[in-house]
């Protein structure tokens, strides 16, 4: 009979496996995915509620809930400090399945949930992605000794089948995301551009060719005036000159593709408001993507410690790795900086991870911040 038991068991897994295999295969998003996964393992089990719950920063959240009678549960978006004695605390303390079968007594703000909700035993598992603790699945019942000796192992069974289902909804969204900030910044740079060239260059065109139709007329009767239209149009030429030369720069500049990385990035040491020092060397055969991603990483972080860091001093360092190069932006500001309040960090992060690469941003030690990205390069083959 054990045998039989475990057999059926094995075949359970496997069903509740291909339905949520399936379900991320059809591109669903990452909440259904979430809830389904919960459903999953609440049926599994046969309990009445589960919930698939994700660690984010000192905190545990419920990012799915199935509910399939019995006492209630927490809801979508509930977030609970990681302390206490609940299973949320005690999964992310030791990264291994546990179980509680009586609530009573215990410390915390997600016990004293439980017990509220008229909860009386559960079983949580921990779902590790990437060599990491993502979060947890939890599955509760308001009875005592309903959800079995073997709970623990089959929900850690089952939560490591299912890991990689969600870390792939997830990224999927992730980078639904990041494409559609991408396209929101390309319409925005478009709509910069343009505006630039209207209220700038254009403008000044339009003024230039007014100032010829006037000499035309005065070139005769009025030749002192007409040279002073020359120099008016001389000057208003070499305005609209510069100024379709900075828009330039701010696609692509010049001297990146005649120069290279190392002289761009000198240019813009030698153009920033503050002092900038450029440490070490890129080296060759970075290929135009990655020096136009490196040369654009450099710069927004410049601008955003002169805009934003009250900073006094930059150093970028370059280091070739294998198969990639490390660059380290470090300013002597006020640090603090935050990629999700539209400093520019955010717009570099989608740039570096559409490069395939790494992106970090963090404070330095004694003061400031460090912008760290790591972009791919292809080494030369032999």
């Amino acid at each position: 009979m054990p045998a039989a038991r475990s057999a059926t068991a094995v075949a359970e897994e496997q069903a509740a496996l291909r339905r949520v295999a399936t379900l991320v295969a059809s591109g669903a998003e990452a909440a259904a995915v979430f809830r389904a996964v919960a459903e999953e393992a609440g049926r599994l089990l046969g309990a009445r509620s589960a919930a698939t719950i994700r660690y984010d920063d000192g905190f545990a959240v419920t990012v799915g809930r199935w509910q399939g009678g019995g006492p209630g549960g927490f809801e979508v978006g509930t977030a609970l400090p990681l302390e206490g004695d609940g299973l949320t605390a005690v999964v992310h303390r030791t990264g291994r399945s546990a179980r509680i079968d009586d609530y009573t007594g215990l410390r915390g703000r997600a016990a004293e949930l439980m017990r509220r909700n008229g909860f009386r035993s559960a079983v949580a598992a921990p779902i590790v992605a990437g060599g990491d603790t993502w979060g947890l699945l939890l599955v509760a019942t308001g009875a005592a000794d309903t959800l079995g000796a073997d709970a623990e192992r089959r929900l850690g069974d089952f939560a490591e089948l299912v890991a990689l289902g969600l870390e792939s909804a997830e990224a999927r969204e992730e980078l639904n995301a990041s494409r559609l900030r991408i396209l929101q910044a390309g319409f925005e740079e478009r709509r910069r551009l343009e505006r630039n060239l209207h209220d700038g260059a254009q403008q000044r065109l339009v003024s230039l060719a007014l100032q010829l139709r006037l000499l035309e007329g005065r070139i005769d009767r009025d030749p002192g005036g007409a040279r002073d239209l020359v120099g008016a149009a001389r000057r208003e030429l070499e305005l609209a000159i510069r100024e379709l030369r900075e828009l330039a720069r701010g696609l692509h500049p010049a001297v990146l593709t005649d120069r290279g990385l190392a002289a761009a990035l000198e240019s813009l040491a030698d153009a920033a408001a503050l002092p900038v020092t450029v440490h070490g060397a890129a080296g060759e055969g970075l290929g135009e993507a990655i020096e136009a991603g490196a040369y654009f990483v450099v710069a927004e972080s410049i601008t955003n410690a002169v805009k934003h860091a009250g900073a006094t001093a930059i150093d970028v360092h370059l280091r070739r790795e294998p198969g990639a190069l490390r660059i380290d932006i470090e300013d002597d500001g006020r640090g603090g900086a935050d990629p999700a309040a539209g400093t520019g960090l955010r717009g570099l992060s989608d740039r570096v991870e559409a490069l395939g690469g790494g992106f970090a941003v963090g404070d330095r030690d004694g003061g400031g911040t460090v912008v760290s990205v790591r972009l791919p390069v292809a080494e030369p083959a032999g």
